[in-house]
């Protein structure tokens, strides 16, 4: 391959790093933070839930417009202006002094955080040779889940203020180095074209159009069912468990992220070996069912069972990197930023449903209870969801919508 598509590869690699350290330090400091603020004990679990969702609405606006300013002022736009939003939103966080400031900064960097990685797989797909297409994705997603690993470890190690200042400073580091990254030809192609550009109206034109994007969309659930549910509210969940040893967060996020790292990788490539998205995607997703049936079987006979469970079910999640490369696969140059920076920060704000039942239902059935409940529905839509996507293995990319 080409040195500027390395170039791009390893720009957009080190910016889901920053992304993803970025995204999952709230759930690594939420408790500390909130204390530190004058938050009493019995309302974290709450204002841990708002938290959450407030940044995920930051995403799910930042995922449309984002996507748009992408197809129609390029990729590039959007991996400059993205970074610029979400550092400078995570870096004053640490200096935030009440909930209300932690609350806006959290959104200002939800939607910047929505950018990233959408606009870097759409680049990286639209410049690979076509054959080689889901090994550029596979290394960006690898890479990117270490970034997790880190914001795991610092954000268990550090004070909260220096989490966030990290964070901030990693990402205008990471603006030196793009620089460098060519824009998408593709997307050069057409830019001076009197096209629909970005226009929101081609993804719902008609029926099968609109069942292909609400198919993408939930093919994430379980991803951010593990991650907002399961590993965000383990204290809860392990007390209510009647666990004697409460796994720590930090704790859990590693393990999970160092399964993810790898599923990640392997996922890109194993689905270069079947010459199917689908088919690797079916393959992770049945692997991670089964692991959720015994992570809530066994998950609370010890401390190493937890956490082992945990870094299986982040390798299964690794079909999110393939998801992705199949939705940039699934629309025309034109609409191929939006399709795919909304989808994943829709992916990303399914979330928001998965905390409001898992809350809802909490008082009702019991914490354990609720968090079953909640991973059933995620699984039983994520296989719907592929059900109804076209194989894009061989897909040529060189089109438009129209």
């Amino acid at each position: 391959m080409k040195r500027h598509i390395w170039l791009a590869i390893i720009a957009s690699a080190l910016g889901f790093f920053v992304d993803l350290y970025d995204i999952i330090i709230l759930s690594i400091v939420r408790s500390k933070s909130l204390l530190e603020l004058g938050i009493p004990e019995t309302e974290l679990l709450s204002k841990g839930v708002i938290l959450i969702n407030v940044q995920m609405v930051g995403m799910l606006i930042g995922g449309f417009v984002w996507g748009i300013i992408g197809d129609k002022m390029g990729r590039l736009s959007v991996l400059f202006g993205s970074i610029i939003l979400y550092s400078s939103a995570t870096f004053a966080n640490a200096y935030a002094s009440n909930f209300e400031i932690y609350l806006l900064l959290r959104f200002l960097a939800g939607v910047g955080l929505a950018g990233e990685l959408g606009a870097a797989i759409t680049l990286v797909t639209e410049q690979m040779p076509q054959k080689y297409r889901g090994i550029g994705p596979a290394i960006i997603g690898g890479s990117g889940m270490l970034g997790a690993i880190v914001g795991a470890y610092i954000g268990g190690k550090y004070t909260w203020q220096f989490t966030y200042q990290l964070g901030g400073g990693l990402g205008f580091a990471l603006l030196i180095l793009r620089l460098g990254v060519l824009e998408s030809g593709l997307f050069n192609a057409i830019k001076d074209k009197t096209l629909n550009k970005g226009n929101l109206r081609l993804l719902f034109k008609n029926k099968d159009y609109i069942i292909k994007y609400i198919s993408i969309c939930v093919l994430g659930f379980p991803v951010w069912y593990v991650n907002g549910v399961v590993m965000t509210f383990t204290p809860e969940i392990a007390k209510a468990w009647g666990m004697t040893e409460i796994p720590a967060v930090s704790t859990v996020f590693t393990y999970y992220f160092i399964g993810l790292t790898f599923g990640d990788l392997t996922g890109g490539f194993v689905s270069q070996y079947l010459k199917s998205r689908k088919k690797a995607i079916r393959l992770y997703l049945s692997m991670y069912a089964v692991a959720a049936v015994v992570f809530f079987t066994v998950g609370n006979q010890s401390l190493t069972l937890y956490y082992g469970i945990l870094l299986f079910l982040g390798f299964c999640v690794g079909y999110s990197i393939v998801l992705l490369t199949l939705a940039a696969e699934q629309y025309g140059t034109n609409i191929r930023a939006t399709v795919t920076t909304s989808s994943l920060n829709i992916l990303r704000a399914t979330v928001i449903p998965q905390t409001l039942l898992f809350g809802f239902l909490s008082p009702y059935i019991g914490i354990v209870n609720s968090a079953m409940v909640v991973g059933v529905v995620a699984i039983l839509l994520a296989f719907w969801g592929l059900s109804n996507l076209e194989e894009t293995f061989h897909k040529d990319l060189n089109y438009t919508e129209e």
